[in-house]
């Protein structure tokens, strides 16, 4: 594509007044509003859970919050069974101190949230009456036509205020504590990467919307024509006059839905189709080769080899079928029973390198950045395959060896941190690499943490954390000092996450207790859009796990979700993977 590839469309003139654009925005990719029959089935909903719910749900709290907080409600003060009776006529003073803790409390709550049995068996089949019978969403999904749903941040990144509005990033420092200011972000990450002789391409993949957005509009002459936020036109100005490349496959995509008449995007999912995501692997490969001004318009470069050559050293292997549902239709909270949206499928195309099935070769000269867009058909618990996704095309397109940092979502600063935390080992990542592909969905743009996180190499480290050596595995009882968030199920476009967990006062194996020892964990927090065990652990909570080294996963659960603490001294420091909790 060439630089004019950043399709100025749906961008609004300066000065515009904001009602003409909230106009076009609802008239484009519309609003979802309640009929009268669907306000009533929710009514109805809400009254039977308040009238029938709370006394079930209580009860059964009750037990799960005792296993699941730190603090346990009836284990407020130290007290022995002796003493109780002469504190009885002690009055309101006593009473106050036997009351739980807030601590306590919050366990309380989140034990009565996660496991209210009407909340999880009723909630399921309203929405399944709402989306199959109405054609309502949620907070999470919309509901378009011809059975394709929409992930609601993806229509707020299109339809919402600019994301380079000055005013909208001090509300989300404030509002959220995160730096909302993508452009200070990519300059800085571009400028230590240029002290080291290293070119930058940023890619911003364009969301569902943008693309497929007349799937919303019920209007009988709906049109094809690219949405984009405000401010991305300008965004990708500026970046371009501070000398970084901009790879954005917008209007590529455009074109083909519009040559081909295929959807670019599942219908069900968030991201793109396997066809769409090898033309822009393809049309990537030229710009790493040739830089943004030697890009083709058009797919005009030759497909990649047929299954069965032998004329590349990386190529395609075999063709496959995937079925899956998409992660869209896991957001409407549906039984896992429901008939309302069939499985689609796909085909994928499998990379091998040399006859073997293609890894990322930290030794390449290439080295890709990615989110769930760069893992939708290489990780295989996403639902859509693996060894078929951008990284693998990419790969093949250049017939060269291409590393990749994956992880899916929060593209704005994941992976940077990922590198950052390589790096800060000792281990130069970056070490003989010429050229850094940094993608990202375009909605980080809006909803991003574009902190600035620095690239500087440590020295290897001596570990002061306890970690399992490589290949084995420990049992180890500690305290929990501190954990990272964890979303919760449902509220998230993907299936899995892991979370970071720090432990103090450790024993390992039969050795006792030792004050100050301490252990950096990962471990799941959420499968299969449910939650696990270890999203209850409160600090304070006492645990046994059977741990082994990160390095020994760390190929298979890398391109997870994850959160991390944000703590630069744990950088250097070594993790280890829970493999069981106890």
């Amino acid at each position: 594509m060439s630089r004019n590839s950043a399709n100025p469309v749906g961008s609004e003139p300066r000065g515009a007044p904001l009602v003409s654009r909230e106009a076009e925005a609802q008239r484009d990719l519309g609003h979802s509003t309640l009929s009268l029959s669907a306000r009533r089935i929710l009514l109805f909903g809400f009254l039977l859970l308040l009238s029938t719910g709370f006394l079930a749900a209580w009860s059964g709290a009750l037990a799960s919050a005792k296993k699941t907080s730190g603090h346990r409600i009836a284990d407020v003060r130290d007290e022995s069974p002796e003493e109780a009776p002469s504190r009885a006529g002690a009055g309101f003073s006593a009473l106050w101190e036997w009351l739980p803790s807030p601590a306590a409390i919050h366990g309380f709550e989140t034990a009565l949230a996660e496991s209210s049995v009407l909340v999880r068996k009723l909630r399921p089949l309203v929405q399944t009456a709402l989306v199959g019978v109405f054609g309502e969403g949620n907070t999470q999904a919309v509901v378009a036509k011809g059975g394709w749903l929409f992930f609601q941040k993806d229509i707020d990144y299109v339809n919402g205020r600019p994301f380079l509005d000055q005013r909208r990033q001090r509300e989300r420092f404030e509002r959220e504590h995160v730096d909302a200011d993508p452009l200070k972000a990519v300059l800085d990450f571009n400028r230590q990467l240029a002290d080291r002789g290293i070119r930058l391409i940023f890619m911003p993949v364009p969301v569902k919307p943008c693309i497929e957005a007349d799937r919303l509009d019920q209007s009988a002459g709906a049109k094809q024509r690219i949405r984009q936020n405000a401010s991305f036109t300008s965004f990708a100005e500026i970046l371009r006059a501070h000398g970084i490349e901009v790879f954005d496959p917008t209007a590529l995509l455009m074109e083909r839905r519009e040559r081909t008449g295929e959807a670019q995007y599942l219908a069900r999912d968030t991201h793109w189709t396997p066809q769409a995501m090898e033309a822009v692997a393809q049309s990537l490969a030229r710009t790493v080769a040739y830089g943004e001004e030697g890009q083709a318009a058009s797919e005009a470069s030759p497909p990649l080899d047929p299954p069965g050559s032998a004329s590349k050293q990386v190529g395609v292997m075999e063709i496959r079928s995937v079925t899956a549902h998409g992660d869209t239709v896991a957001l409407l909270g549906l039984p896992a029973s429901q008939k309302v949206y069939a499985p689609e499928t796909v085909q994928t195309r499998v990379v091998s390198s040399e006859g073997m099935l293609w890894k990322a070769s930290p030794n390449a000269e290439v080295l890709l950045l990615g989110d769930s867009f760069a893992n939708i058909f290489s990780l295989r618990e996403m639902g859509w395959g693996e060894q078929a996704g951008l990284a693998e095309h990419l790969s093949a397109a250049l017939d060269a060896p291409v590393d990749a940092l994956l992880r899916n979502s929060d593209g704005a600063f994941a992976t940077r941190q990922m590198l950052q935390q390589e790096l800060a080992k000792g281990r130069d990542r970056l070490a003989g690499k010429k050229v850094v592909v940094w993608e990202c969905a375009a909605r980080e743009l809006s909803f991003g943490d574009w902190k600035l996180l620095s690239m500087e190499l440590g020295a290897t480290p001596n570990p002061t954390f306890y970690c399992p050596p490589a290949g084995s595995r420990r049992h180890v009882e500690g305290t929990v000092a501190r954990l990272s968030s964890a979303p919760k199920p449902g509220t998230v476009p993907y299936k899995e996450h892991i979370m970071s967990v720090l432990l103090v006062d450790l024993a390992v194996g039969d050795e006792p207790v030792e004050a100050g020892k301490q252990c950096l964990v990962y471990t799941w927090s959420m499968q299969e859009q449910k939650a696990a065990k270890a999203s209850f652990l409160r600090p304070g909570d006492r645990v046994r796990w059977v741990l082994t080294a990160w390095e020994d996963v760390q190929e298979t659960r890398e391109k997870f979700q994850r959160s991390e603490f944000d703590e630069p001294s744990f950088l250097a420091e070594p993790f280890a993977w829970a493999e069981k909790m106890q």
